[in-house]
């Protein structure tokens, strides 16, 4: 029994002494779900950083500037240090809300930021780099579980190359979605990949009113539809394209 329990300890020694901080391979730091977002709402809200690690990591720090290359002090705007937890932590993808500790300076919209998270583990540290840029609002996504709003444009002429917007997002926990654009008729119009959003993060996705033919659409009035697709609810709206 002693030499089974040394045997063990020696191997959770060895674990831990060759223990790296490592990103999890292929993937890249988000913002509200996307590398180098251009819609990262901050009407009433602040965007969400998130990534992800393949290797336990104990603490990460977020750096926000508006240098674009060298997070200068001059162009620091946020600099916060966290620590990984089962709160903040689900499967391997950890997210922290911009200005969490109440210290963050004023983002605006129209303009770049960029930023780094480094995560820390065992005297290891890995560190990563994107950009955002901050994008005003007029949509509320105010439901208790899931929501989907039309931010703008809505009516739209897409023949003079216009577009809309729809934003979306999980308040109460992280959700598998589909989106898809209908016909009065039932029929399909449009539709995205299906994806996985984080708890309150806002996710933005343009339609320039063509189909999956890359058509564009009669004029008339459609339906935009969010839908969970592990328990099938689902949130609706209406769009109307214009001539």
């Amino acid at each position: 029994m002693k030499k089974i329990l040394i045997t063990c300890a020696l191997l959770i020694i060895s674990q831990s002494l060759f223990a790296a901080a490592k990103f999890k391979t292929g993937t890249l730091p988000l913002v509200d779900g996307v590398y180098n977002s251009t819609q990262a709402v901050i009407t009433g809200r602040n965007p969400v950083f998130s990534w992800e690690y393949s290797s336990v990591t104990s603490s990460y720090t977020i750096v926000v500037s508006s240098d674009p290359a060298t997070f200068l002090s001059d162009g620091e705007i946020w600099n916060f240090v966290g620590a990984t937890t089962s709160v903040n932590t689900i499967n391997f993808v950890t997210r922290n809300a911009y200005n969490s500790n109440g210290t963050a300076g004023t983002l605006s919209a129209g303009v770049v930021y960029y930023w780094r998270v480094t995560i820390y583990e065992d005297g290891t540290s890995a560190f990563a780099d994107g950009q955002f840029t901050a994008a005003a609002s007029v949509a509320s996504l105010q439901r208790e579980k899931f929501d989907l709003a039309v931010d703008w444009n809505n009516p739209f002429n897409p023949s003079k190359g216009q577009y809309t917007i729809f934003r979306y997002g999980s308040r109460d926990r992280d959700r598998r979605v589909k989106l898809r654009v209908y016909s009065l008729s039932g029929d399909l119009v449009q539709e995205w990949p299906e994806q996985t959003v984080l708890k309150d993060a806002w996710y933005s996705q343009s339609w320039d009113g063509k189909n999956i033919l890359g058509e564009t659409v009669a004029r008339g009035m459609y339906f935009v539809n969010l839908v969970d697709v592990g328990d099938y609810q689902g949130i609706t709206r209406r769009i109307a394209v214009i001539k």
